[in-house]
């Protein structure tokens, strides 16, 4: 065992050196976040290290002072406190970074916050000649003075300051940043706590900063959390951090989204690794093409690149040359037959939204305007992009608040039976009406429903409305036997679909065999789970059709064993037969009558499309020549009026 030469305990400080040693040489080897935060936590830990070394060494020194000159041993005292006022000042630095705890504390705040270690730095620079800190004597050798504890009230200073700006931007950051904010300070208050009242003797300060510097790593600095596996990039993450940073500070930048258009197709044909291999070639090819961007990669063939300090309209045209020589050709994968077909657009400065939840969400709707404007020989998002994303932020509120209210409607189209030469059922159409925006048409608030995850709550409330409708006793009386209602793929994916749904119906006394579910080809993805679900609610009376057929890959034979019933042409086959861009539509017509299901016509908007549809041997007609989608009074009328009509 080493003999010491002080009465000082260094096992914890010993302990702390490696793990301080290995960390910092991984987090360099790593390429990090090219952002504040990163470059403080390289400093804490520079100084921790140091201040752990130096604080072993001057112990032992100080037990044989003598024996060196004294302008060393002031020295390697100094370098101790010196990396003790840093490391403190880091820490705070690296949580008002991470926090944005700057742009809270205002300018003036943030100009002084150095101040105190500043002032406490040059107390330890004059110790040799005023004593402040410390001093060595012939009787004593080394003997804290009078200002020592201002290196203690320094660090207790920047921990208040620190958890001042969490707390001032509390609602701003997330849960894993709070917490991990919290933890570390903490663990620091207690290290110090414990080396100054209880353990004179152990210095346990540098174990305590190793697990504060070990819960930053792990929450929020280690690379590998900003990394894309498939690309070895920076991920969606990272390019949240970077944005968050620039806009924040106010640090002028563009983007330019890169999507690979036919990423599902070349992967289904390719497969997995192929696909994998041919992403990380572009991501290599980005790098390379555009050497002062960050290049980022966040999902299914969506690339990101990012300058800092220089604005899109004072390069506009280089910028847009080297985009159009960079994509105007399919990208060919090295070594591979494979073929990427990109589209890309420049998303300048002033049109990103200032908070970066927002930006996020601007820059995926960008990647959905990319291949439309390309072919339109435009490259960079226009207003029209951004108006488009503002609605759809506004009917996203306006459907949050009609769900929250319950006021999601259900809205009736007749379905007409070419046998019995009347209206004998109708389909149940989601509706949405807003007190700011009025009438919201339904395939805008769909779409957002399907991205936002409430389609499930969607397709509840349209179910309840159609159980209140029926438990009138209305439709009934009026000769509807069945109420057609819309399952979305979303919605087949969940394993107590049958039992919420049967729920519904029992509360309102609405048998299921008044209820056909229409589901759609997509929904037929999980095949095994549709079914179950569909047996299911078929044992309570319950029948199925197939909706818009002819818009997706069904599998016939999967379809002949699935209980469907009835299959519904989409509206745009229908057109397109009559304009004489489909003549195959009698031969489908037949093929399904010949599996024995029923065949239900979409889009009938005239009396000549009602009865060619009904010559080809269609079941059912539906479409405006009937009526449009009415509100449930309206739809009462109208089967009100139907049926004088026919008496």
């Amino acid at each position: 065992m080493f003999n010491w030469l002080s009465d000082y305990n260094y096992d914890f400080a010993l302990a702390a050196v490696p793990i301080q040693l290995i960390l910092l040489i991984y987090y360099c080897s790593r390429r990090n976040l090219p952002i504040r935060s990163s470059l403080s936590f390289f400093w804490v830990m520079v100084a921790n290290l140091v201040m752990t070394v130096f604080d072993i060494v001057s112990c032992e020194m100080n037990e044989v002072w003598t024996e060196y000159p004294l302008w060393v041993m002031y020295g390697v005292n100094q370098l101790y406190f010196y990396a003790f006022i840093a490391r403190g000042w880091a820490l705070f630095d690296y949580t008002a970074e991470e926090c944005h705890g700057y742009a809270a504390l205002g300018k003036w705040l943030t100009k002084f916050s150095a101040v105190p270690a500043l002032l406490t730095a040059i107390l330890v620079l004059s110790t040799p000649w005023t004593g402040a800190i410390f001093l060595f004597s012939p009787e004593r050798g080394y003997f804290n003075t009078g200002l020592y504890n201002s290196i203690y009230a320094c660090m207790y200073f920047y921990i208040a300051l620190s958890l001042l700006c969490v707390f001032l931007q509390w609602n701003r950051i997330d849960m894993r940043l709070k917490t991990s904010m919290l933890e570390y300070n903490v663990i620091l208050i207690a290290g110090m706590l414990l080396r100054k009242m209880f353990m004179g003797n152990l210095l346990v300060t540098s174990y305590f900063s190793i697990l504060a510097i070990l819960i930053i790593y792990l929450s929020a600095q280690n690379p590998d959390l900003y990394r894309d596996r498939k690309t070895h990039l920076f991920n969606k993450d990272a390019f949240n951090r970077i944005g968050a940073e620039c806009l924040v500070k106010g640090i002028p930048f563009h983007c330019i989204v890169a999507d690979v258009n036919n990423y599902e197709s070349v992967k289904m044909l390719y497969g997995y690794q192929q696909m994998k291999r041919s992403m990380e070639q572009f991501g290599r090819w980005l790098i390379q093409s555009f050497p002062h961007y960050y290049v980022f990669y966040f999902r299914n063939g969506e690339f990101l690149m990012l300058q800092k300090n220089r604005r899109f309209e004072d390069h506009k045209d280089r910028i847009l040359q080297m985009i159009r020589d960079s994509f105007s050709h399919p990208w060919a994968a090295e070594g591979t037959d494979v073929h990427l077909r990109i589209s890309a657009l420049v998303l300048p400065y002033d049109m990103l939204p200032t908070k970066m939840t927002k930006a996020h969400d601007f820059i995926v709707h960008s990647f959905q305007h990319a291949y439309v404007e390309n072919h339109r020989d435009n490259y960079v998002v226009t207003r029209e992009i951004c108006d488009a994303f503002d609605r759809e932020g506004k009917v996203e509120k306006a459907l949050g608040r009609a769900l929250g209210e319950q006021r999601v409607e259900a809205w009736f189209q007749p379905i007409y039976s070419v046998q019995q030469n009347r209206i004998i059922g109708a389909e149940a159409l989601a509706r949405l009406r807003d007190p700011k925006l009025g009438f919201i048409p339904p395939d805008e608030f769909i779409r957002v429903a399907e991205r936002t995850g409430d389609i499930m709550e969607v397709g509840r409330q349209v179910f309840e409305r159609v159980c209140e409708l029926l438990e009138t006793g209305e439709p009934g009386r009026l000769g509807v036997r069945k109420i057609n209602v819309n399952l979305s793929p979303v919605q087949c994916m969940n394993d107590r679909l049958a039992a919420e749904l049967s729920a519904i119906a029992e509360k309102h006394g609405v048998p299921l065999d008044r209820i056909n579910f229409e589901i759609t080809e997509s929904s037929l993805s999980d095949y095994r789970l549709i079914q179950k679900q569909m047996l299911l609610l078929q044992e309570k009376g319950s029948t199925f059709s197939l909706d818009d057929f002819g818009t997706g890959t069904s599998n016939l034979t999967r379809l002949v064993n699935l209980p469907i019933h009835a299959v519904k042409m989409d509206l745009v086959m229908v057109r397109n037969f009559f304009e004489g861009c489909l003549p195959i539509l009698p031969d489908i017509v037949n093929m399904f009558r010949k599996t024995k299901m029923q065949i239900v016509a979409e889009g009938v908007e005239t009396k000549e499309m009602k009865e060619t549809l009904a010559s080809l041997g269609c079941d059912y007609e539906q479409g405006y020549y009937f009526a449009k989608p009415l509100p449930p009074d309206e739809f009462v009328s109208y089967l009100k009026k139907e049926k004088g009509e026919i008496s």
